[in-house]
Protein backbone atom coordinates (compact mmCIF):
# COMPACT_ATOMS: atom_id res chain seq x y z
CA UNK A 1 0.00 0.00 0.00
CA UNK A 2 1.36 3.43 -0.93
CA UNK A 3 1.53 5.72 2.11
CA UNK A 4 3.40 8.96 2.76
CA UNK A 5 7.16 8.26 2.60
CA UNK A 6 7.56 10.39 5.73
CA UNK A 7 5.94 7.62 7.78
CA UNK A 8 8.58 5.05 6.91
CA UNK A 9 11.32 7.52 7.79
CA UNK A 10 9.67 8.55 11.07
CA UNK A 11 8.83 5.02 12.23
CA UNK A 12 11.93 3.25 10.95
CA UNK A 13 10.13 0.82 8.67
CA UNK A 14 7.33 0.40 6.20
CA UNK A 15 3.97 0.97 7.91
CA UNK A 16 2.71 -2.42 6.70
CA UNK A 17 5.43 -4.24 8.65
CA UNK A 18 5.68 -2.38 11.96
CA UNK A 19 6.10 -4.37 15.19
CA UNK A 20 5.82 -3.68 18.90
CA UNK A 21 9.56 -3.00 18.96
CA UNK A 22 9.06 -0.27 16.34
CA UNK A 23 6.34 1.27 18.51
CA UNK A 24 8.63 1.24 21.54
CA UNK A 25 11.30 3.04 19.53
CA UNK A 26 8.66 5.59 18.52
CA UNK A 27 7.89 6.14 22.21
CA UNK A 28 11.56 6.44 23.08
CA UNK A 29 12.01 8.97 20.26
CA UNK A 30 8.76 10.76 21.11
CA UNK A 31 7.62 10.59 17.47
CA UNK A 32 5.01 13.33 17.09
CA UNK A 33 1.55 13.05 15.63
CA UNK A 34 1.00 14.74 12.28
CA UNK A 35 -1.46 14.95 9.42
CA UNK A 36 -0.55 11.38 8.44
CA UNK A 37 -0.09 9.79 11.89
CA UNK A 38 -2.58 9.50 14.75
CA UNK A 39 -1.68 7.82 18.05
CA UNK A 40 -4.71 6.51 19.99
CA UNK A 41 -4.60 4.99 23.45
CA UNK A 42 -8.00 3.28 23.55
CA UNK A 43 -9.89 1.10 21.08
CA UNK A 44 -13.19 2.43 19.73
CA UNK A 45 -16.38 1.82 21.71
CA UNK A 46 -19.17 -0.23 20.19
CA UNK A 47 -21.65 2.65 20.52
CA UNK A 48 -22.77 4.93 17.69
CA UNK A 49 -20.41 7.55 19.09
CA UNK A 50 -17.52 5.08 18.89
CA UNK A 51 -18.41 4.08 15.35
CA UNK A 52 -18.62 7.71 14.31
CA UNK A 53 -15.21 8.39 15.84
CA UNK A 54 -13.66 5.50 13.90
CA UNK A 55 -15.26 6.67 10.65
CA UNK A 56 -14.12 10.24 11.30
CA UNK A 57 -10.50 9.25 11.92
CA UNK A 58 -10.23 7.11 8.79
CA UNK A 59 -12.11 9.44 6.44
CA UNK A 60 -10.07 12.42 7.63
CA UNK A 61 -6.85 10.58 6.70
CA UNK A 62 -8.24 9.64 3.28
CA UNK A 63 -9.42 13.21 2.67
CA UNK A 64 -5.96 14.61 3.40
CA UNK A 65 -2.74 12.78 2.45
CA UNK A 66 -3.42 9.30 3.75
CA UNK A 67 -1.60 7.86 6.73
CA UNK A 68 -2.00 5.61 9.71
CA UNK A 69 -4.07 5.35 12.88
CA UNK A 70 -2.24 3.35 15.56
CA UNK A 71 -4.39 2.11 18.42
CA UNK A 72 -2.51 1.15 21.56
CA UNK A 73 -0.05 4.04 21.90
CA UNK A 74 -0.77 6.75 24.48
CA UNK A 75 0.10 10.28 23.36
CA UNK A 76 0.07 11.51 26.95
CA UNK A 77 -2.00 14.46 25.77
CA UNK A 78 1.22 15.83 24.34
CA UNK A 79 0.64 14.91 20.68
CA UNK A 80 3.57 12.48 20.55
CA UNK A 81 4.15 8.81 21.32
CA UNK A 82 4.30 8.75 25.13
CA UNK A 83 3.79 5.12 26.16
CA UNK A 84 2.61 1.74 24.96
CA UNK A 85 -1.01 0.94 25.86
CA UNK A 86 -2.17 -2.24 24.11
CA UNK A 87 -5.66 -3.43 24.96
CA UNK A 88 -7.40 -6.73 25.37
CA UNK A 89 -9.32 -7.84 22.24
CA UNK A 90 -12.88 -6.49 22.38
CA UNK A 91 -15.38 -9.32 21.85
CA UNK A 92 -17.24 -8.84 18.58
CA UNK A 93 -15.11 -5.83 17.64
CA UNK A 94 -12.28 -7.17 15.54
CA UNK A 95 -11.27 -6.64 11.93
CA UNK A 96 -14.72 -7.59 10.57
CA UNK A 97 -16.39 -5.05 12.88
CA UNK A 98 -13.95 -2.30 11.87
CA UNK A 99 -14.54 -2.93 8.18
CA UNK A 100 -18.31 -3.05 8.69
CA UNK A 101 -18.26 0.34 10.44
CA UNK A 102 -16.14 1.89 7.68
CA UNK A 103 -18.43 0.47 5.00
CA UNK A 104 -21.62 1.72 6.66
CA UNK A 105 -20.57 5.06 8.12
CA UNK A 106 -18.43 6.55 5.32
CA UNK A 107 -19.76 7.69 1.94
CA UNK A 108 -18.28 6.84 -0.50
CA UNK A 109 -16.42 3.94 1.07
CA UNK A 110 -12.68 4.54 1.46
CA UNK A 111 -10.95 1.91 -0.70
CA UNK A 112 -8.00 -0.25 0.33
CA UNK A 113 -7.92 0.49 4.06
CA UNK A 114 -5.50 -1.85 5.79
CA UNK A 115 -6.59 -3.35 9.13
CA UNK A 116 -3.90 -5.26 11.00
CA UNK A 117 -3.82 -6.49 14.61
CA UNK A 118 -0.41 -7.05 16.22
CA UNK A 119 -0.04 -9.14 19.37
CA UNK A 120 1.96 -7.68 22.21
CA UNK A 121 4.94 -9.75 23.34
CA UNK A 122 5.36 -7.65 26.48
CA UNK A 123 1.72 -7.45 27.64
CA UNK A 124 0.34 -10.97 27.33
CA UNK A 125 -3.10 -11.27 25.77
CA UNK A 126 -3.19 -7.69 24.53
CA UNK A 127 -2.99 -6.28 21.01
CA UNK A 128 -2.35 -3.18 18.95
CA UNK A 129 -4.27 -2.15 15.84
CA UNK A 130 -2.76 -0.58 12.74
CA UNK A 131 -5.20 1.13 10.35
CA UNK A 132 -3.40 2.17 7.16
CA UNK A 133 -5.31 4.62 4.99
CA UNK A 134 -4.19 5.56 1.45
CA UNK A 135 -4.89 8.99 0.06
CA UNK A 136 -8.12 8.64 -1.88
CA UNK A 137 -8.96 9.82 -5.37
CA UNK A 138 -12.65 9.53 -4.44
CA UNK A 139 -12.46 12.20 -1.75
CA UNK A 140 -14.25 13.92 -0.16
CA UNK A 141 -15.50 11.08 2.04
CA UNK A 142 -18.35 12.04 4.34
CA UNK A 143 -19.32 10.55 7.70
CA UNK A 144 -23.02 9.84 8.27
CA UNK A 145 -24.97 7.38 10.40
CA UNK A 146 -26.54 4.54 8.35
CA UNK A 147 -29.88 5.67 6.93
CA UNK A 148 -29.19 9.34 7.67
CA UNK A 149 -27.85 10.61 4.34
CA UNK A 150 -28.94 14.19 4.93
CA UNK A 151 -26.89 14.83 8.06
CA UNK A 152 -23.24 14.29 7.17
CA UNK A 153 -19.88 15.85 7.90
CA UNK A 154 -16.61 15.89 5.98
CA UNK A 155 -13.44 15.78 8.08
CA UNK A 156 -9.77 16.37 7.29
CA UNK A 157 -6.55 16.15 9.25
CA UNK A 158 -5.21 19.54 10.31
CA UNK A 159 -1.80 19.11 11.88
CA UNK A 160 -2.33 16.82 14.87
CA UNK A 161 -6.09 17.33 14.99
CA UNK A 162 -9.16 16.64 12.88
CA UNK A 163 -11.48 19.41 11.73
CA UNK A 164 -14.76 19.62 9.86
CA UNK A 165 -14.89 21.26 6.42
CA UNK A 166 -17.22 24.15 5.73
CA UNK A 167 -19.75 23.91 2.90
CA UNK A 168 -17.62 26.00 0.54
CA UNK A 169 -14.59 23.79 1.25
CA UNK A 170 -16.61 20.65 0.50
CA UNK A 171 -17.71 22.13 -2.81
CA UNK A 172 -14.08 22.84 -3.70
CA UNK A 173 -13.12 19.25 -2.86
CA UNK A 174 -15.73 17.98 -5.31
CA UNK A 175 -14.42 20.33 -7.99
CA UNK A 176 -10.92 19.00 -7.32
CA UNK A 177 -12.13 15.41 -7.72
CA UNK A 178 -13.74 16.11 -11.09
CA UNK A 179 -10.66 18.00 -12.27
CA UNK A 180 -8.43 15.10 -11.21
CA UNK A 181 -10.53 12.70 -13.27
CA UNK A 182 -10.14 14.99 -16.28
CA UNK A 183 -6.39 15.18 -15.67
CA UNK A 184 -6.18 11.37 -15.64
CA UNK A 185 -7.84 11.17 -19.06
CA UNK A 186 -5.45 13.79 -20.42
CA UNK A 187 -2.45 11.98 -18.97
CA UNK A 188 -3.63 8.66 -20.42
CA UNK A 189 -3.89 10.23 -23.87
CA UNK A 190 -0.48 11.87 -23.49
CA UNK A 191 1.25 8.60 -22.53
CA UNK A 192 -0.53 6.67 -25.30
CA UNK A 193 0.35 9.21 -27.99
CA UNK A 194 3.98 9.32 -26.90
CA UNK A 195 4.15 5.53 -26.83
CA UNK A 196 2.69 5.14 -30.30
CA UNK A 197 5.05 7.79 -31.64
CA UNK A 198 8.06 6.03 -30.16
CA UNK A 199 6.91 2.67 -31.53
CA UNK A 200 6.35 4.15 -34.99
CA UNK A 201 9.89 5.58 -35.02
CA UNK A 202 11.32 2.21 -33.98
CA UNK A 203 9.34 0.27 -36.59
CA UNK A 204 10.29 2.52 -39.49
CA UNK A 205 13.98 2.72 -38.61
CA UNK A 206 16.24 0.73 -40.94
CA UNK A 207 18.14 -2.06 -39.18
CA UNK A 208 21.16 -4.18 -40.07
CA UNK A 209 19.50 -6.20 -42.84
CA UNK A 210 18.35 -3.03 -44.58
CA UNK A 211 14.69 -3.57 -43.71
CA UNK A 212 12.77 -1.72 -40.99
CA UNK A 213 11.00 -3.88 -38.36
CA UNK A 214 7.61 -2.86 -39.74
CA UNK A 215 8.37 -5.05 -42.75
CA UNK A 216 8.02 -8.15 -40.60
CA UNK A 217 5.73 -6.87 -37.83
CA UNK A 218 3.20 -4.37 -39.18
CA UNK A 219 0.47 -4.95 -36.55
CA UNK A 220 0.74 -4.24 -32.82
CA UNK A 221 -1.47 -4.31 -29.76
CA UNK A 222 -0.74 -1.77 -27.06
CA UNK A 223 -1.70 -1.09 -23.46
CA UNK A 224 -1.46 2.29 -21.72
CA UNK A 225 -2.02 2.71 -17.99
CA UNK A 226 -2.10 5.71 -15.64
CA UNK A 227 -2.60 5.44 -11.85
CA UNK A 228 -5.01 7.85 -10.17
CA UNK A 229 -2.58 8.53 -7.34
CA UNK A 230 0.74 9.04 -9.10
CA UNK A 231 3.90 7.43 -7.86
CA UNK A 232 7.47 8.64 -7.96
CA UNK A 233 10.53 6.69 -9.00
CA UNK A 234 14.00 8.17 -9.61
CA UNK A 235 14.81 7.91 -13.33
CA UNK A 236 17.28 10.70 -13.98
CA UNK A 237 20.60 8.82 -14.09
CA UNK A 238 21.78 5.77 -15.97
CA UNK A 239 22.21 3.83 -12.75
CA UNK A 240 18.62 4.62 -11.74
CA UNK A 241 17.28 3.59 -15.15
CA UNK A 242 19.28 0.37 -15.11
CA UNK A 243 17.95 -0.45 -11.64
CA UNK A 244 14.37 0.30 -12.66
CA UNK A 245 14.70 -1.79 -15.82
CA UNK A 246 16.12 -4.72 -13.86
CA UNK A 247 13.31 -4.48 -11.32
CA UNK A 248 10.64 -4.32 -14.02
CA UNK A 249 12.20 -7.30 -15.80
CA UNK A 250 11.82 -9.29 -12.57
CA UNK A 251 8.22 -8.12 -12.12
CA UNK A 252 7.34 -9.09 -15.69
CA UNK A 253 8.47 -12.64 -14.97
CA UNK A 254 5.54 -13.04 -12.57
CA UNK A 255 2.80 -12.53 -15.16
CA UNK A 256 0.59 -15.32 -16.48
CA UNK A 257 3.04 -15.48 -19.40
CA UNK A 258 6.57 -14.17 -19.92
CA UNK A 259 5.66 -12.21 -23.03
CA UNK A 260 6.16 -8.77 -21.44
CA UNK A 261 9.75 -9.29 -20.32
CA UNK A 262 11.52 -6.24 -21.80
CA UNK A 263 14.45 -6.75 -24.17
CA UNK A 264 17.87 -5.43 -23.21
CA UNK A 265 19.37 -2.90 -23.08
CA UNK A 266 17.37 -0.23 -21.22
CA UNK A 267 17.30 3.00 -23.22
CA UNK A 268 17.32 6.60 -22.08
CA UNK A 269 14.23 8.80 -22.01
CA UNK A 270 13.21 11.92 -20.16
CA UNK A 271 12.00 10.75 -16.73
CA UNK A 272 11.39 7.30 -18.14
CA UNK A 273 12.98 4.01 -19.11
CA UNK A 274 12.53 2.85 -22.68
CA UNK A 275 12.96 -0.54 -24.27
CA UNK A 276 12.47 -1.58 -27.86
CA UNK A 277 11.98 -4.85 -29.61
CA UNK A 278 9.34 -7.39 -28.60
CA UNK A 279 7.78 -5.76 -26.62
CA UNK A 280 8.50 -2.05 -27.04
CA UNK A 281 7.53 0.35 -24.27
CA UNK A 282 8.15 3.06 -21.72
CA UNK A 283 8.12 3.08 -17.91
CA UNK A 284 7.37 6.57 -16.57
CA UNK A 285 8.58 7.82 -13.22
CA UNK A 286 5.01 8.66 -12.07
CA UNK A 287 3.90 5.03 -12.51
CA UNK A 288 2.40 5.49 -15.98
CA UNK A 289 3.07 2.72 -18.48
CA UNK A 290 2.92 2.01 -22.20
CA UNK A 291 3.92 -1.19 -23.93
CA UNK A 292 3.10 -2.79 -27.26
CA UNK A 293 3.30 -6.37 -28.47
CA UNK A 294 3.57 -7.48 -32.10
CA UNK A 295 0.48 -9.28 -33.37
CA UNK A 296 1.03 -12.37 -35.47
CA UNK A 297 -0.86 -11.83 -38.70
CA UNK A 298 -0.64 -14.59 -41.27
CA UNK A 299 -2.29 -15.48 -44.54
CA UNK A 300 -5.13 -17.96 -44.69
CA UNK A 301 -3.81 -21.25 -46.05
CA UNK A 302 -7.11 -21.75 -47.85
CA UNK A 303 -7.20 -18.24 -49.35
CA UNK A 304 -3.75 -16.67 -49.57
CA UNK A 305 -5.12 -13.57 -51.30
CA UNK A 306 -7.92 -13.08 -48.78
CA UNK A 307 -8.01 -11.39 -45.37
CA UNK A 308 -5.15 -12.04 -42.99
CA UNK A 309 -5.75 -14.06 -39.84
CA UNK A 310 -5.13 -12.95 -36.26
CA UNK A 311 -4.86 -15.37 -33.33
CA UNK A 312 -7.51 -14.39 -30.80
CA UNK A 313 -6.11 -16.63 -28.08
CA UNK A 314 -2.60 -15.17 -28.29
CA UNK A 315 -3.94 -11.62 -28.18
CA UNK A 316 -6.06 -12.31 -25.09
CA UNK A 317 -3.21 -13.91 -23.13
CA UNK A 318 -0.79 -11.12 -24.07
CA UNK A 319 -3.32 -8.57 -22.85
CA UNK A 320 -3.49 -10.19 -19.40
CA UNK A 321 0.30 -10.08 -19.11
CA UNK A 322 0.35 -6.42 -20.17
CA UNK A 323 -2.26 -5.51 -17.54
CA UNK A 324 -0.22 -7.29 -14.86
CA UNK A 325 2.99 -5.57 -15.94
CA UNK A 326 1.36 -2.14 -15.97
CA UNK A 327 -0.04 -2.60 -12.47
CA UNK A 328 3.23 -4.03 -11.13
CA UNK A 329 5.19 -1.03 -12.39
CA UNK A 330 2.66 1.45 -10.98
CA UNK A 331 2.78 -0.23 -7.57
CA UNK A 332 6.59 -0.28 -7.66
CA UNK A 333 6.62 3.52 -8.00
CA UNK A 334 4.35 3.94 -4.97
CA UNK A 335 1.23 4.72 -7.00
CA UNK A 336 -2.19 3.86 -5.55
CA UNK A 337 -5.93 4.00 -6.14
CA UNK A 338 -7.60 3.22 -9.42
CA UNK A 339 -5.62 2.30 -12.54
CA UNK A 340 -6.98 3.73 -15.79
CA UNK A 341 -6.18 1.52 -18.77
CA UNK A 342 -6.50 1.83 -22.54
CA UNK A 343 -5.88 -0.93 -25.09
CA UNK A 344 -5.62 -0.46 -28.85
CA UNK A 345 -4.75 -2.25 -32.09
CA UNK A 346 -2.73 -0.49 -34.80
CA UNK A 347 -1.10 -1.13 -38.14
CA UNK A 348 2.08 0.76 -38.94
CA UNK A 349 2.55 -0.22 -42.59
CA UNK A 350 0.02 2.27 -43.93
CA UNK A 351 -2.32 -0.50 -45.09
CA UNK A 352 -5.94 -1.03 -44.15
CA UNK A 353 -6.12 -4.71 -44.96
CA UNK A 354 -8.99 -6.70 -43.51
CA UNK A 355 -8.36 -9.13 -40.67
CA UNK A 356 -10.29 -12.19 -39.56
CA UNK A 357 -10.06 -13.46 -35.98
CA UNK A 358 -9.19 -17.13 -35.59
CA UNK A 359 -9.20 -19.34 -32.53
CA UNK A 360 -7.54 -22.27 -34.32
CA UNK A 361 -6.10 -22.69 -37.78
CA UNK A 362 -7.57 -26.18 -38.06
CA UNK A 363 -11.19 -25.03 -38.15
CA UNK A 364 -12.79 -22.96 -40.91
CA UNK A 365 -13.60 -19.49 -39.62
CA UNK A 366 -17.02 -18.02 -40.37
CA UNK A 367 -16.43 -14.66 -38.71
CA UNK A 368 -16.39 -11.39 -40.64
CA UNK A 369 -13.25 -9.84 -42.08
CA UNK A 370 -12.85 -6.32 -40.71
CA UNK A 371 -10.13 -3.67 -40.26
CA UNK A 372 -8.62 -2.99 -36.85
CA UNK A 373 -10.83 -0.87 -34.55
CA UNK A 374 -10.12 2.84 -34.80
CA UNK A 375 -11.09 3.57 -31.18
CA UNK A 376 -9.24 2.17 -28.14
CA UNK A 377 -10.94 0.22 -25.36
CA UNK A 378 -10.82 1.76 -21.90
CA UNK A 379 -11.56 0.60 -18.38
CA UNK A 380 -10.43 1.11 -14.80
CA UNK A 381 -9.34 -1.36 -12.16
CA UNK A 382 -8.23 -1.38 -8.55
CA UNK A 383 -4.44 -1.21 -8.63
CA UNK A 384 -3.82 -3.17 -5.43
CA UNK A 385 -6.31 -5.88 -6.44
CA UNK A 386 -4.70 -6.37 -9.87
CA UNK A 387 -1.25 -6.73 -8.30
CA UNK A 388 -2.31 -9.19 -5.61
CA UNK A 389 -4.88 -11.24 -7.54
CA UNK A 390 -4.22 -12.65 -11.01
CA UNK A 391 -7.92 -13.23 -11.47
CA UNK A 392 -8.52 -9.49 -11.12
CA UNK A 393 -5.99 -8.90 -13.90
CA UNK A 394 -7.95 -11.34 -16.07
CA UNK A 395 -11.20 -9.48 -15.29
CA UNK A 396 -9.66 -6.18 -16.45
CA UNK A 397 -8.07 -7.73 -19.56
CA UNK A 398 -11.38 -9.42 -20.40
CA UNK A 399 -13.19 -6.07 -20.30
CA UNK A 400 -10.65 -4.50 -22.66
CA UNK A 401 -10.58 -7.51 -24.99
CA UNK A 402 -14.38 -7.67 -25.13
CA UNK A 403 -14.64 -4.16 -26.57
CA UNK A 404 -11.83 -4.52 -29.11
CA UNK A 405 -12.91 -7.96 -30.25
CA UNK A 406 -16.54 -6.87 -30.55
CA UNK A 407 -15.42 -4.29 -33.13
CA UNK A 408 -13.85 -7.18 -35.03
CA UNK A 409 -16.95 -9.35 -35.01
CA UNK A 410 -16.36 -11.56 -31.95
CA UNK A 411 -19.20 -11.86 -29.45
CA UNK A 412 -16.84 -12.40 -26.52
CA UNK A 413 -13.26 -13.35 -25.66
CA UNK A 414 -12.43 -16.97 -26.36
CA UNK A 415 -10.33 -17.89 -23.32
CA UNK A 416 -10.86 -15.03 -20.81
CA UNK A 417 -14.00 -14.84 -18.69
CA UNK A 418 -15.59 -11.87 -16.86
CA UNK A 419 -15.25 -13.87 -13.62
CA UNK A 420 -11.47 -13.92 -13.90
CA UNK A 421 -10.85 -17.39 -15.27
CA UNK A 422 -8.67 -18.52 -18.17
CA UNK A 423 -10.33 -21.35 -20.04
CA UNK A 424 -7.30 -23.60 -20.38
CA UNK A 425 -9.48 -26.29 -21.96
CA UNK A 426 -9.59 -24.05 -25.04
CA UNK A 427 -5.81 -23.83 -25.29
CA UNK A 428 -3.55 -26.25 -27.11
CA UNK A 429 -0.33 -27.58 -25.61
CA UNK A 430 1.68 -24.67 -27.01
CA UNK A 431 -0.46 -22.04 -25.32
CA UNK A 432 -0.68 -24.02 -22.07
CA UNK A 433 3.11 -24.18 -22.02
CA UNK A 434 3.20 -20.38 -22.16
CA UNK A 435 1.06 -20.07 -19.02
CA UNK A 436 4.01 -20.14 -16.64
CA UNK A 437 2.20 -18.01 -14.06
CA UNK A 438 -1.24 -19.61 -14.01
CA UNK A 439 -2.53 -22.67 -12.20
CA UNK A 440 -5.70 -24.07 -13.73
Amino acid sequence: MALPARLSAALGGHPDHLTEDDLQRAVDSQVPESADLDWKKDFYQGTDAGKKELAKDVSAMANTVGGMVVIGVDDGKKDHAHGLAPSEPAPGRGEEWIRSVLANWIQPVVPNVGVRPVKSTVHEGKIYWFLTVPSSTQAPHAVAAPGNDYNFRVHVRHGTTTRTLAESEIAQRYRDRFQAASDDVDRLREVADAGRGYLSNYLTRTVDDGHPPVTYSPAWGSLTAVPAVRGTYPLTTRAERDAAFSRFHDLACHGVTLSVRPPHPPLVGRRQVRFEGFPTGQLHQDGSFHAAQAIDLHNDRRDTDGPQQMSQRAFELDLVSLVQAAAAWAMETGAAGELMLSAALHRYDGRDKLVRLVVTEDVFQHGPALPFPTAPAQTTGDLAAIVTDKREAVVVACALASDLLADMGAHQPHVLTPEGDIRTDRLNDGFRHQLTGWES
